[in-house]
């Protein structure tokens, strides 16, 4: 997507498949090369400004509640302070000027300030996802048991990768010098009607995403707890979209024929 001599240019590891960021450091600012082989999601996020224009393909950018799609040859600024979130689909690349000449590099004084909160949302994390996989292994065998044999293997392999990274922060609370510790959990609803879940598990996902950001907010100056959240936020935004369809389709086909459709 670049000419040879930019991958010359020192690279940052984001910890995330498929993306290759190459960043070069001035005296006022701070020069990115990004290219996204595969879908790549930034949850909301704030920096200096930035400047960017797009080299190939085609982003998602959400501010305030708006969505804007920029393509190849078009350019956008980020004023200083914006939260936002940005979607880099399959094939994109760009070339970024962010008004900080140490933009994204480590700062002691800031690691020192984040890392306790960091190690208290991995925690967080590691509790409440542990008892989410074993609600959704409860629930996988509630809907094999009625003979919603689809609808059971979604929420087992659910359970899979929650687990799944319920490890990976245990791992990274070890990493950053932190306890982990084995913390009561919250009784959770099980329910026996399948609709009445992926409502409940809707929200569930909805209210999740948006404390998540918070917290991959924070490890924005941590590049490997930010790559182990930036993938599992992409993982319960996808799980999200999927309660939201099939909800959708309940309304479009009726309930007694989307459950035929999970037997």
């Amino acid at each position: 997507m670049f000419a040879d001599f930019v991958k010359k240019v020192p690279t940052r590891n984001y910890g995330i498949d498929g993306l290759e960021v190459h960043v070069d450091h001035t005296s006022t600012g701070t020069v990115y090369f990004v290219s996204a082989e595969k879908e790549v999601v930034f949850p909301e996020h704030s920096h200096a400004a930035q400047w960017t224009i797009v080299v190939t393909g085609s982003c998602t950018f959400i501010a305030n509640g708006e969505k804007k799609v920029y393509n190849a040859g078009e350019t956008y600024m980020i004023p200083a302070g914006l939260k936002h979130q940005i979607t880099l689909h399959a094939g994109y690349s760009e070339v970024d000027y962010v008004d900080d000449p140490l933009d994204g590099e480590f700062k002691e004084e800031k690691i020192l300030s984040d890392c306790e909160k960091i190690i208290e949302g991995l925690q967080v994390i590691v509790t409440q996802l542990a008892q989410q996989a074993d609600g959704h292994v409860i629930q996988s065998r509630i809907f094999a048991a009625q003979g919603l044999t689809k609808l059971a293997k979604q929420y087992e392999e659910h359970a899979e990768e929650e687990r799944g990274y319920v490890v990976k922060c245990i791992d990274r609370i070890i990493d950053l010098g932190g306890e982990v510790k084995l913390e009561d959990k919250n009784c959770a609803p099980i329910c026996k009607d399948a609709v009445e879940y992926l409502k409940y598990d809707l929200q569930v996902s909805k209210d999740g995403l948006k404390w998540l950001a918070e917290i991959v907010k924070a490890a924005q100056c941590d590049l490997t707890t930010f790559g182990i959240l930036s993938e599992y936020y992409k993982d319960e935004e996808g799980d999200m979209y999927w309660a939201e369809q099939q909800l959708e389709l309940v309304e479009m086909i009726g309930k007694q024929n989307w459950l035929a459709k999970q037997i």
